[in-house]
């Protein structure tokens, strides 16, 4: 198994169990964080802000569930997993509510966390494949991770000024750029740019012609907005 990108939080606090399950998550995360309480647990959170969450329930200071609900009380998305050294029923119930990706009786074996860290790993990298992709009007989708338009599974071939213009209507799809926000971000590097907004003119007609249609709208005395597709 190749290492993901992503990052992970390990809370426990007998530190053999520990150290055994760190060096084994390594294998799998590429930043691999350890606590040994609830109060570190949500400090490093709120520093690193992790894509998954290993919680042992029985913790000092601070006990996994009342860290996995002031983790879900801001953030819906990071996936949690709660570990119990014993079944206990009014845990369980008060873990169903809180969104888990799962809950894990201890002692766990290897070949069973690792099955639950790949359909993790598999989750967060089909989540974020999903909120890479924009997709806009004309049936386009820009990709920001990769950085490319396309359309009928054809790419087309961008200016460096097309790219970055793109990348700034896709960081607010929803926003309208004003003209100097435009020219301050597509010219940044031109020092000898005099901000003459007729550039701006030449690259949206440009980019229009080579697309055979027009992915922005003009907002009179305002900006420019990219067009999104509706009813996705």
């Amino acid at each position: 198994m190749k290492q993901s990108q992503f990052s992970i939080l390990y809370a426990e606090d007998d530190e053999k169990i520990r150290e055994k399950y760190a060096k084994f998550l390594r294998l799998y995360f590429k930043n691999v964080y350890e606590v040994s309480n609830g109060q570190e647990a949500l400090d490093l959170y709120a520093k690193h802000k992790p894509d998954l969450i290993i919680l042992d329930i029985n913790m000092p200071i601070i006990n996994g569930l009342e860290v996995a609900k002031s983790i879900r009380g801001i953030d819906e998305k990071t996936q949690l997993i709660i570990l119990s050294a014993y079944s206990d029923k009014e845990k369980l119930l008060a873990a169903t509510e809180l969104m888990l990706t799962k809950y894990l009786i201890k002692p766990i074996q290897s070949f069973e966390l690792e099955k639950i860290i790949l359909k993790c790993i598999n989750n967060l990298q089909s989540r974020e494949d999903k909120e890479s992709l924009l997709y806009l009007d004309g049936d386009f989708i820009w990709n920001k991770t990769q950085r490319t338009l396309s359309k009928d599974n054809i790419i087309y071939k961008l200016t460096q000024k097309e790219l970055l213009l793109l990348k700034l209507f896709s960081s607010k799809p929803n926003f309208t750029f004003s003209n100097m926000n435009i020219l301050n971000y597509v010219w940044e590097d031109d020092i000898q740019s005099d901000f003459n907004t007729n550039k701006l003119r030449i690259v949206f007609s440009k980019l229009k012609t080579k697309l055979s249609f027009n992915l922005f709208c003009s907002i009179y005395n305002v900006g420019y907005k990219i067009n999104l597709k509706r009813n996705i």
